[in-house]
């Protein structure tokens, strides 16, 4: 069982507490991590955190519904996966929701979005990697989301 307080040792942003970061990445204060390149011209995959707030009347369905809409009208050919329900521990609910689009010259960019929910609190977790990295950063990606934490508010 941890100790009370042990989260406050570790990096946060807003109520993500981040417990884990592979090899190769490093974290970014405020938003989360970053691949280090290995290569000059090497597009580095990232994943950041954020949070928002649900209101009263809104479901998260909802709340994922919006972010579509606005990531549509934001990304070029934006196509998307999901949302799909699954486990996040110490959330209420969580969706998965993966978003392609055409970044020229750079080629096809994946996001996989993980929104989770405690109450009236949104937790998003963003993986943004070229198409074609994918394979290769997965790991890294599920190691760091299996190692963040919700803090209480």
């Amino acid at each position: 069982m941890p100790q009370p307080g042990a989260a406050s040792q570790f990096p946060s942003v807003g109520r993500w507490s981040v417990t884990a970061v592979p090899a190769g990445w490093v974290y970014v204060a405020g938003f989360g991590i970053r691949e280090m390149v290995r290569a000059a011209g090497m597009i580095a995959a990232s994943v950041g955190v954020g949070q928002d707030a649900l209101s009263p009347e809104s479901s998260l369905a909802e709340y994922i519904e919006k972010q579509k809409k606005l990531m549509g009208s934001a990304l070029k050919k934006a196509k998307f996966a999901g949302p799909q329900a699954m486990a996040f521990a110490g959330a209420e609910e969580a969706q998965l929701l993966f978003v392609r689009h055409i970044a020229n010259p750079a080629g096809t960019i994946l996001h996989a979005q993980t929104y989770v929910r405690s109450k009236d609190w949104v937790g998003i977790i963003t993986l943004t990697t070229l198409e074609a990295q994918l394979r290769a950063v997965r790991p890294d990606y599920e190691a760091f989301v299996k190692g963040l934490r919700i803090s209480p508010q």
